[in-house]
């Protein structure tokens, strides 16, 4: 209770957890980049812009709990940070 009576007076920053776009290398197509359809719980290839049903950026976990992890060590997958700027 303290530290939620010190943070309501102080302020606090959340911190956000790290979020990554998954691209297939060498591909031309814009459908390169890993998009997760949020309604039908499904992962696919499309472009790299989100929607509201769609999602093209991923934290760690979320990659991991769907078996993706592999991505971070593939040579032919690109993995980007995003940047909140």
């Amino acid at each position: 209770q303290e530290i939620f009576a010190r943070a309501w007076l102080d302020g606090y920053e959340v911190e956000k957890e790290a979020r990554y776009t998954v691209k297939i290398k060498g591909l031309t197509s814009k459908r390169s980049y890993l998009n997760y359809l949020i309604d039908d719980d499904r992962w696919y290839l499309n472009d790299e812009v989100s929607s509201v049903a769609a999602r093209t950026q991923h934290t760690r976990k979320e990659l991991e709990d769907a078996d993706f992890g592999w991505v971070f060590d593939c040579e032919g997958m690109e993995v980007k940070e995003v940047t909140d700027e």
